[in-house]
C-alpha cells in the first residue's frame, strides 16, 4: 500500500504541474465579473494568486482533481491533519507546496524527491497554522453575577469577572478597545456569561469549532445539574439563540393588545440557587469535565464510547434548546441511540431495554415512569416508533401535539430520561476506565455496569 501510495503522489503531483496555469497580464485592469472571465478564458478552475507582474496562476480542472487525490492521501496518512484541519483547506497548501517545490522548474518530471518536498511543504504550511488558542466565547446561562465555574478544560465566568480579571476601564484604553466589541455584542443582546477554553493543534477555523462544540458539551453539564424551566435554552451566543426579549402585537377586533416576554435562561433563578446547584451535582461536573477534556485533546482512555457520549451530549442540547416537541423528540431520541451505538431501530430498542436493564435494574415489564401504569417495553416502543414515524412521515411533525403530553414517550419524559443516561454513563465511564484493560464496546460497558450495581454475594 505504501509503495502505491508514492507512485500515486508522483502520478498526481505530474498531473497538478501539467495542469498549472500562468496567465498573460491582462491589457486592462480587471473589475468585477471580468475577473472569472478572465480565469474561464485561461481554464483555470482554481486561481491560487496573482503575481506582482499582474499574471494569475492556477490550475485547471484536471489539476484540482490531482490535488484533492493528494490532499486525500496525505490526510488519510497524517492524524494531524485529520485532526487539525479539513480537507478544502489542507489542499490549498498542498496547492502551494507544489507551486514552491516547482517554481524554478515547472517543466521538471516529479520524482520521489519532489514528493518528499512537497510533504515537507505541506507540513511547514501547516504548521505555521497551528497555534495554541485561547477562544472567548459569550454565552447566556442566567442573567446576573455569580461564582465562576467550570467543566473540565471550559471555564464559565461572568461579564463582572471579565472586566475585573483585564483591567478593562477608560484608564486602560487599549483593553477596552480589545474587548470593546465583544463587551458591547454581549449587552445588545442582554448576555452575562463568558465561556474561555484553550484549544492546540488546530488551524483558525478548525479550533474556532472545537471550542464552540466544547463549550456545547460543558454547558450541557449545566443544564443537567439545573432544572429544566431554568437551564433548558442555556446556550452560546454564536449558536441560534433566541433574541432576550421579544415583543408582540396581536389585534382582537378593533382593539390591539401589545407586550413583550423575557426570553432568559434562567431567568428566576437567583445567584444563591444556581451556585447550590452547581454544588449538589459537582460530581457531574466534574466527570463530564474529563469527556469534555478528551473531546479537545482527543485523548481518551476508550475513544469509542467517549465520542458516543460526546455525539450524544450535542445533541441533548439541541434537543433541550429545540421549540418544536416534535423535532425535539427525534433529536433526544438520537442522543440516546448515539450513545447506546445502537446503528439500527432494531438495535435501538433492543440497547434502549438494555440500558433500563442495567443501569436502573428495570426489566420490560417493569412499571416506568414509576407509578405509571406504562411499562419499560411500551416506553421504549413509544420512544423509538415516534422518532422513526416523524422522520418518515408517518407522523406530522408540525401537528403530533400528543408528543408532548404522552406520559411514556412524550417530550418531559424523554429529557429527564436522556440527561439521566447521560449523566450516570460519564460517570460510569470514569469507573469504567480505571479498570484492568477495559474494552472500548458498548456491550462490554453495559455488562460493566450491571455486575457493578448488582450487592456482592
Amino acid at each position: 500500500m505504501k509503495s502505491y501510495s508514492k507512485v500515486r503522489k508522483q502520478d498526481l503531483a505530474k498531473s497538478a504541474l501539467q495542469n498549472f496555469v500562468i496567465t498573460p497580464v491582462p491589457d486592462a485592469i480587471l473589475v468585477n465579473d471580468q475577473v472569472q472571465q478572465w480565469l474561464q478564458k485561461h481554464e483555470i478552475s482554481f486561481a491560487i494568486d496573482w503575481l506582482h507582474t499582474g499574471e494569475a496562476r492556477g490550475f485547471k480542472q484536471r489539476g484540482v482533481n490531482a490535488i484533492i487525490e493528494l490532499t486525500s492521501i496525505l490526510m488519510a496518512e497524517e492524524s494531524t491533519y485529520r485532526r487539525g484541519t479539513r480537507p478544502e483547506r489542507l489542499a490549498v497548501h498542498v496547492a502551494h507546496s507544489i507551486v514552491a517545490t516547482f517554481q524554478n522548474c515547472l517543466t521538471t518530471v516529479p520524482t520521489p524527491d519532489h514528493v518528499m518536498a512537497i510533504e515537507k511543504e505541506v507540513r511547514q504550511r501547516f504548521a505555521a497554522k497551528v497555534v495554541t488558542c485561547t477562544h472567548c466565547i459569550p454565552c447566556r446561562i442566567i442573567p446576573e453575577h455569580t461564582s465562576s465555574f467550570s467543566v473540565g478544560p471550559v471555564k464559565f465566568y461572568s461579564q463582572e469577572d471579565l472586566i475585573k480579571r483585564e483591567n478593562i476601564s477608560q484608564e486602560n484604553p487599549l483593553n477596552e478597545m480589545s474587548y470593546g466589541p465583544l463587551l458591547e455584542f454581549m449587552r445588545s443582546q442582554s448576555a452575562y456569561w463568558i465561556a474561555d477554553v484553550t484549544v492546540d493543534g488546530f488551524d483558525d477555523v478548525a479550533g474556532l469549532e472545537r471550542a464552540n462544540i466544547a463549550i456545547d458539551l460543558a454547558l450541557t453539564a449545566v443544564q443537567i445539574a439545573i432544572p429544566s424551566y431554568y437551564s433548558r435554552s442555556m446556550a452560546r451566543l454564536t449558536d441560534r439563540t433566541l433574541p432576550s426579549k421579544i415583543g408582540s402585537v396581536t389585534k382582537v377586533g378593533g382593539n390591539v393588545r401589545f407586550g413583550s416576554q423575557r426570553c432568559d435562561p434562567g431567568l428566576g433563578c437567583s445567584a444563591g440557587a444556581f451556585d447550590q446547584f452547581l454544588t449538589k451535582s459537582m460530581p457531574i461536573l466534574v466527570s463530564i469535565g474529563n469527556r469534555v477534556r478528551a473531546y479537545i485533546t482527543d485523548n481518551a482512555v476508550l475513544p469509542k464510547l467517549d465520542q458516543s457520549w460526546s455525539d450524544a451530549a450535542y445533541w441533548l442540547h439541541e434537543g433541550l434548546m429545540e421549540p418544536l416537541d416534535t423535532v425535539a423528540v427525534t433529536k433526544l431520541e438520537t442522543a440516546i441511540e448515539v450513545l447506546l451505538s445502537a446503528a439500527s431501530a432494531k438495535n435501538s430498542g433492543s440497547r434502549l431495554k438494555d440500558a433500563f436493564s442495567s443501569f436502573y435494574g428495570l426489566s420490560p415489564d417493569c412499571s416506568y415512569p414509576s407509578g405509571s401504569d406504562w411499562k419499560v417495553e411500551d416506553v421504549v416502543k413509544a420512544i423509538v416508533e415516534s422518532r422513526s414515524r416523524i422522520l418518515h412521515g408517518t407522523l406530522s411533525t408540525l401537528t403530533a401535539d400528543t408528543l408532548a403530553t404522552d406520559n411514556h414517550g412524550g417530550r418531559r419524559v424523554l429529557e429527564s430520561l436522556c440527561m439521566d443516561l447521560l449523566a450516570a454513563t460519564s460517570l460510569k465511564l470514569d469507573a469504567y476506565a480505571s479498570t484492568t484493560a477495559p474494552k472500548d464496546s458498548i456491550k462490554d460497558f453495559l455488562q460493566f455496569v450491571s455486575t457493578e450495581r448488582k450487592p456482592a454475594t
